[in-house]
């Protein structure tokens, strides 16, 4: 099932995921960016690393669009909602994973050399993903090789928001 920002679907789901999440703790499974406000352009006040307990206290729509307000080791602060994994108990940091096949870089374009290749579906682990110059390449690790892929060849695995 897909959920669209503003369904109201979406709204219910987050309603009832605000409800029933406040004050319950919560487990990262891959490294997300805690920031200062919601929204990309807020400082890291935190990265969360995975099997990190967070708390979540509001996600929804509206102002925040698809941000979360969470708890981290004594601080407030917002994640992206497409970093979030809905499941039976708690939500989780989402596993970044590729969508198709596709090449590891040694930098951020097409004309750099491969240094290896990742089948789809499989998890790999980030380091970021940068504006500006390398807008759609995310620097990624995955079976000890690092390198660069592009961003639209990456998702975060059963993500309410997934891109």
């Amino acid at each position: 099932m897909q959920l669209r920002l503003g369904s109201p679907l979406l709204t219910a789901a987050f309603s009832l995921c605000a409800a029933t999440a406040m004050a319950a703790p919560r487990v990262a499974t891959d490294f997300s960016n805690m920031r200062s406000g919601p929204g990309a352009r807020w400082p890291v006040i935190a990265q969360i690393p995975a099997g990190a307990k967070i708390r979540l206290d509001n996600c929804g729509p509206g102002w925040k669009h698809d941000w979360c307000q969470i708890r981290y080791k004594g601080k407030r602060g917002f994640v992206a909602a497409n970093t979030l994994e809905p499941t039976m108990k708690n939500v989780i940091v989402a596993p970044l994973v590729t969508r198709d096949a596709t090449a590891v870089r040694s930098g951020p374009g097409e004309s750099w050399k491969v240094v290896a290749k990742i089948p789809a579906g499989r998890k790999v682990v980030s380091s970021g993903c940068q504006k500006g110059w390398m807008t759609n390449w995310c620097k990624v690790a995955y079976e000890g090789k690092s390198g660069y892929v592009d961003r639209n060849y990456l998702k975060r695995k059963g993500a309410v928001f997934a891109r």
